[in-house]
Parts: structure tokens; C-alpha cells; sequence
């Protein structure tokens, strides 16, 4: 990297005797751009167009610096405009890459499509369309191309991360625990170990539904370590805390999970959930409102309301709740317990948290056990 920078400084003195050399302005542009100075990349591709305005490599190179500085709005702009002039895969790749920064997935996708038998697609531009993809909820489209491209990419870490977080959402649980493992093992390979988020939001997904939350807090553990923000995996460390029956704990990471997902209704559940056992009916109410404002036939919602209108002794309201849980889904087990509230079955504190431990793990184990066998067994313990 010396060297690099060395190599541009030396350049650049070429360059003030030689303002106008095409050669030695592409060069600084690159030179920049290999050691991380996207500023300086942009000022120098944007002197070069000062002097050739519609040179094609000088805009492709503004707008990888554009790139490099995260300016994803203008970076975009500019590779439309070249992907329109002359279709390029890497042009394509570039415009679907700052795609993918501004949310715009579908775009991202439809940039890449029609390049996507091209023999030179790398494993940066498939990993790129199947995180695209999954995003539109695309799973099976993710997958198969995916598998498509997996003699190729294999050897790839990000590549078996984004893979086996589809995988996962899709329920093919061995094949995501497969390519977790694979993209870990190939993380650690790397001159700087780094495990991949995708792989650590998978191995910590799979062993949640293991209900071995030891485990699973110290992978989600890991993925926030790489990004704060992950929303995911805040929900995820969350409900491994709320099985530690660390309500506390549970609450702060659930908090989070909702603060970057606000749209997640488990998480707005999970939440609900983490205050009505710690007794804060009133900001239990507060989080399955929230869920039911976002989706008013999600019968779990209905039915974790009902459980906090049972509790606070309002058995009419509890009553309403619980009809339109059960409409919604006749297995609402939030219902079910706000039924037992009513019928006093939760008046013994212990009884009380069993049963809310069961109804947090109830859900089909991802691995063919029952969790709420084995969250019962757990909660007794």
C-alpha cells in the first residue's frame, strides 16, 4: 500500500507538468481508488472530464469513484447513463450495485438480467442478484441461481453467506447449515479472518431453533459486532435472551430490532411479549398495537393484545380480541393463553412464566422437533 500511495504522489507530479495527459489522469484516478482515497478519485476523474467531458472511460471512472465514496444517488447516475450509451456487464454491475445501496432491488435485478448466461459472471455479481432477490422474497429464483452458479463460486465466502441465509428463509435447513459452514471456514481462511454476516445471521438463526441460545447469542453476537445495525440479528439475540429469561436483556435487544426493523411484526411480538412477562402491561399494549397497526390479520397479534387485556382485567375487550385471533388463526396459541387468563389457570407466577415460555418457542422446530415440548421441558428445569 506504500508503494500505491508512492506510485500516485509521483504521478500526480508527472501530472502538474502534464495537465492534459489522458494516460497520466486515468492513471492518478486508479491509483487513487486502489488505496481507499475516494475523494481524491473523484477530484481527479471529475479534472478529466473538465477537459474531455464525454470521455466514457473518464465517467466510468467518476462513478466508481462515487462508489468509493458511497454516493450511491449520483454513482447511479452516471452508470445509466453509460449502461444506455453501450451495454457492458460491468457497467451493469456497477449500476446494480449502487442499486442495491439506495433499496431499489427489483432495478438492481432488472439491470443485471440480461447478462445473466454471460461466462464471465463472478461471484461478486451472482451474490449481488441472489441478496437481490431475497430481498424482493424471491427465494426460489435466489436459490436456483444459486445452485447454477455454484461450481463457480464455491470457493467464494460471501458468496455461501448470502446462499445459506436463502436457504434458510426457505427451509432448507441442511443446505443452509452447509453453506453457513462453508462461508465460516472460508472467512477464517482469509489473510484478515472475517466471517461473513449472512453465514453468522444463519448459524445463529439455526441454532435459536435448536432452542440452544447459548449458542445462538454468541453468533448474533458476532454478526452486530460487524454491523450494529442488524436488525436481524438483534431480534434474533433478543429471543435467545427472552429464552435465558433475560427479560431485561431481551427488552434492550428487542428495542433495537425494532428500531431497524420497524416493519418486522415478530419482532413487534417478541417485544410484547419481553413486557408483559417483566409486568408492563401497559408497554406490552403499546408493542401489539404497533403490530396490529401494521397488519390487522395477523391473528397472533389479535391474540397478544387479548393476553394484555385479559391481564389488566378487561375480560369484555379480552373476549373481542380473542374471537378475532381465533377467526384469524384457529391455532393462535396468544389466544389460548388469554383464554387461560381469563379462566385464572396463570394466577401461579412459575405456571404463569412456563406457559409464556412455551408460547415464545411454539413454533414447529426447524428441525422437526415440537419447541413447545421442548420449551416446556426447558421452562421446568
Amino acid at each position: 500500500m506504500n508503494d500505491v500511495m508512492q506510485q500516485l504522489e509521483r504521478h500526480e507530479g508527472y501530472l502538474a507538468s502534464d495537465p492534459g495527459n489522458t494516460e497520466l489522469l486515468a492513471r492518478v484516478v486508479d491509483l487513487s481508488l486502489a488505496v481507499g482515497e475516494g475523494e481524491r478519485a473523484r477530484r481527479h476523474a471529475q479534472a478529466a472530464l473538465a477537459r474531455y467531458p464525454d470521455d466514457m472511460f473518464f465517467l466510468a471512472r467518476l462513478g466508481s469513484s462515487h462508489l468509493a465514496c458511497q454516493v450511491w444517488s449520483e454513482a447511479a447516475e452516471v452508470f445509466e447513463g453509460l449502461l444506455a450509451r453501450h451495454a457492458d456487464l460491468n457497467l451493469a454491475y456497477n449500476l446494480a450495485y449502487a442499486y442495491v445501496w439506495l433499496g431499489r432491488h427489483a432495478d438492481a435485478c432488472a439491470a443485471m438480467t440480461p447478462y445473466l448466461e454471460a461466462a464471465e459472471l463472478s461471484p461478486a455479481m451472482v451474490t449481488l442478484l441472489v441478496r437481490a432477490l431475497h430481498h424482493l422474497g424471491e427465494g426460489e429464483r435466489a436459490i436456483a441461481l444459486a445452485e447454477a452458479h455454484m461450481a463457480d463460486c464455491a470457493g467464494d465466502a460471501a458468496f455461501n453467506a448470502a446462499a445459506s441465509l436463502v436457504c434458510f428463509d426457505a427451509g432448507l435447513l441442511e443446505r443452509a447449515e452447509q453453506l453457513s459452514a462453508a462461508a465460516l471456514a472460508l472467512g477464517e481462511a482469509q489473510p484478515h479472518p472475517r466471517a461473513p454476516l449472512e453465514a453468522l445471521v444463519t448459524a445463529g438463526s439455526l441454532a435459536l431453533a435448536r432452542v440452544d441460545s447459548d449458542a445462538a447469542a454468541a453468533q448474533f453476537q458476532q454478526a452486530l459486532a460487524l454491523n450494529p445495525a442488524e436488525g436481524r440479528s438483534w431480534s434474533g439475540l433478543g429471543t435467545a435472551s427472552l429464552l435465558k429469561r433475560d427479560l431485561a436483556g431481551a427488552q434492550q435487544q428487542l428495542e433495537q430490532a425494532v428500531r431497524h426493523m420497524p416493519s418486522h411484526i415478530g419482532s413487534w411480538h417478541l417485544l410484547g411479549w419481553s413486557r408483559l412477562l417483566a409486568g408492563q402491561l401497559d408497554s406490552a399494549r403499546a408493542a401489539f398495537q404497533t403490530a396490529l397497526d401494521l397488519d390487522h390479520n395477523f391473528g397472533e397479534s389479535h391474540g397478544g393484545l387479548a393476553a394484555v387485556q385479559a391481564l389488566q382485567g378487561q375480560r369484555e375487550l379480552a373476549e373481542a380480541s380473542i374471537e378475532r385471533a381465533l377467526g384469524l388463526d384457529g391455532e393462535s396459541l396468544s389466544a389460548r393463553y388469554a383464554q387461560m387468563v381469563l379462566a385464572g389457570e396463570t394466577a401461579d407466577p412459575q405456571r404463569f412464566s412456563r406457559l409464556a415460555m412455551r408460547l415464545l418457542s411454539s413454533r414447529q422446530g426447524a428441525f422437526g422437533q415440537n419447541l413447545a415440548e421442548i420449551a416446556k421441558q426447558y421452562a421446568s428445569d
